[in-house]
């Protein structure tokens, strides 16, 4: 799944100052985000964002873990649902898509979480992704 989602990345999105496809980004960037990620066996790190350190997400192929002003969080992929924009900041006036850097996110159980990623190419291309990994869990939810 690594490099299908990569792919999306590129093609509806793309890197910015902070936010990449994870070997895009710089050794010591990567050993921060590996060291707050604690790999797990099979694990592949593949979009990381490190705006400070008490602020940052990486996507793996296993979960989304992010840090907002120190809290840190955590989300295993499967339980994915949905994305989207976040509705209040669509809500705060017309300054354009270039700005939107919320993503809120739906689980199966019904909860919800709102990460914020790096405004212009990085938001979309981690919103493509993110929409992909809750399509494929609708489907496979379908499926059974």
């Amino acid at each position: 799944m690594k490099e299908v989602w990569e792919s999306i990345y590129r093609r509806r999105g793309g890197n910015g100052a902070y936010t990449r496809l994870f070997e895009d980004l710089e050794q010591s960037q990567q050993a921060t985000l590996l060291a707050d990620l604690a790999q797990r066996d099979a694990e592949l790190p593949v979009i990381g964002s490190l705006m400070s350190g008490d602020n940052w997400l990486i996507l793996s192929t296993e979960r989304l873990v992010w840090c907002a002003d120190g809290k840190r969080s955590e989300l295993p992929l499967l339980a994915l649902r949905d994305t989207h924009v976040d509705r209040g900041a669509l809500r705060t006036g017309p300054s354009g898509k270039t700005t939107l850097d919320r993503i809120e996110i739906v689980t199966f159980d019904e909860g919800e979480h709102v990460i914020r990623v790096e405004p212009g190419p990085p938001f979309f291309g981690f919103l493509n992704v993110l929409k992909n990994i809750g399509t494929r869990n609708r489907n496979r939810m379908r499926s059974k």
